[in-house]
């Protein structure tokens, strides 16, 4: 049985040698550290964080560059995310922790997994993008992608880019060339989220979708035996869902396979803590009952 109102939640600074970061905690139990997709802040976790709060001590921090959250020095990458996980878990006095990723947190989950499996009792991956092979895009497409985003990384452009999400006449053409390119749905809100991202933030999520295109984890000559939950949309716009199950399935010994039937990659509004124990209650309290 679920509890019928949401856990209360605290918010802090953390100083750590990759950043001075800004987590959220709440909930009581075992350890479970969230890493965030691209664009996030806590506001918009609140209520997963809380609905994970039923078995977990939940920590979710915002990426550096990102919210309120110090940008890496010397550029964003996803092995300084998994670093800072290490990082922050030390800070926090836990010498063994869950682990928790959703879409591009997915990519960051996987990377700080590989680095700090030792310590991981439980993988959980929402939606996760783990490998460009994933991305049901044309080669074409792909390589348009890439170029795209190889000219975003120029100081000059990213400048202007800025310039023309901050501009209230020229953000929503700006949001509908992205959405074109990049293939995204409009679920995204993009033209909310953008007018105010830092350039710092623009230089992180060039970054990101760099690692989204190029990314693909090694396969070790052994499967790991922690167990992991997946739970992903059998109609995911953004990601195949057959492909991220195999690749899972490549890692990890014991995948709990949850298929949902959804039309879109991220909710056109984050579920409400009702909505999330009404959808998902059920097969997190299955997967909680496979023993570490």
């Amino acid at each position: 049985m679920f509890s019928p109102l949401p856990t209360p939640y605290k918010t802090r600074f953390i100083d750590l040698p990759h950043s001075h970061l800004h987590v959220m905690e709440t909930g009581r139990g075992e350890p479970l550290i969230m890493v965030p997709a691209t664009i996030s802040e806590l506001e918009n976790w609140c209520t997963l964080a809380q609905f994970m709060a039923q078995w977990f001590h939940v920590y979710f921090f915002e990426l550096p560059g990102h919210g309120r959250s110090e940008p890496f020095r010397g550029g964003f990458s996803s092995q300084k995310v998994a670093e800072l996980v290490g990082q922050l878990a030390d800070h926090l006095g836990h010498k063994r922790f869950n682990l928790m990723g959703f879409s591009f947190g997915g990519i960051l989950a996987m990377r700080t997994f590989k680095l700090l499996s030792h310590r991981i009792d439980r993988m959980i991956l929402i939606a996760p993008c783990l490998d460009h092979r994933a991305l049901p895009f044309s080669s074409l497409r792909l390589a348009l992608l890439y170029k795209s985003n190889q000219l975003l990384s120029h100081p000059g452009i990213q400048a202007r880019f800025v310039r023309l999400i901050h501009n209230p006449r020229t953000v929503s053409m700006t949001v509908k060339a992205l959405q074109k390119i990049g293939h995204l749905e409009d679920t995204l809100l993009l033209e909310k989220k953008l007018p105010r991202t830092r350039a710092s933030t623009i230089s992180v999520l060039n970054a990101q979708i760099n690692e989204i295109l190029t990314t693909e984890f090694d396969v070790e000559s052994h499967k790991y035996q922690t167990p992991c939950y997946f739970a992903m949309s059998i109609h995911d716009p953004l990601l195949r869902f057959d492909t991220t199950l195999t690749i899972l399935n490549e890692h990890f010994e014991r995948v709990n396979a949850v298929r949902l039937t959804y039309p879109f990659h991220q909710p056109p509004r984050p579920f409400t803590y009702e909505e999330l124990n009404r959808e998902f209650h059920n097969t997190v309290e299955a997967f909680m009952c496979m023993s570490a």
